[in-house]
């Protein structure tokens, strides 16, 4: 994560879900709920990257699933952890504060059926999501799937200018508000096949500046 950023969560991490649902119009929590309840299975092992304060893992866990979230801020996993407490989920989530440098040093290869990053990706510096795509490509199983979720600029003319008239205002709305922003991410769809991924399902919101994307790993 960007140190700016990382900072930037530290300082607010109280008002991060606030925030992001300004940014996103509301539809952060909808795309969530659509993972855990039609792209995540009970039985999956599940490794949240940038889990934040916990509210995708808690979706997951009410259904029984197992699920590992990582996040290097201290302040977001506070508020995670109590919310998780609050839940009674405590047993079914495990919680590793560490950068995601570091995930190969603490995950075995073929670890996990499903491996998501919700709206933390693009906050890595373009080394550091290389280097996290191919940890994900190790730890997933065999037939594993990675779930992407995160800001793209749009394609279509038209939809850029409507994303320079609203979306960039909406972006500063939301840092005068809550202190936070995000980046969007750059020639994903390339370089996610540069690393064996293949794509199974996208999905777009918001005139097409935020997307899902449903990977395969590649055998």
């Amino acid at each position: 994560m960007s140190y700016v950023y990382m900072k930037a969560l530290e300082k607010k991490a109280e008002k991060y879900n606030k925030g992001i649902n300004y940014l996103t119009l509301g539809r952060l929590p909808k795309i969530k709920t659509y993972i855990s309840d039609y792209l995540i299975n009970k039985n999956d092992k599940v490794l949240d990257i940038g889990m934040g304060t916990g509210s995708f893992a808690i979706l997951c866990a009410k259904k029984g699933v197992n699920i590992t979230g990582i996040d290097v801020s201290e302040k977001m996993l506070e508020v995670a952890k109590k919310e998780i407490k609050q839940e009674g989920l405590t047993e079914s989530i495990q919680i590793v504060k560490m950068p995601v440098i570091e995930i190969d040093e603490k995950f075995s290869d073929n670890s996990f059926d499903k491996i998501t990053a919700i709206l933390s990706f693009s906050e890595f510096y373009q080394d550091e999501q290389d280097f996290c795509l191919k940890q994900i490509y190790r730890m997933l199983k065999a037939g594993g799937e990675f779930i992407l979720v995160d800001e793209v600029k749009p394609k279509k003319i038209w939809k850029k200018i409507i994303y320079f008239f609203v979306r960039i205002p909406l972006v500063i709305i939301t840092y005068f508000k809550s202190q936070l922003t995000t980046n969007y991410l750059k020639n994903v769809e390339k370089r996610l096949e540069s690393h064996n991924f293949s794509l199974i399902e996208e999905k777009y919101y918001l005139l097409d500046t935020l997307k899902l994307f449903r990977l395969k790993k590649k055998m």
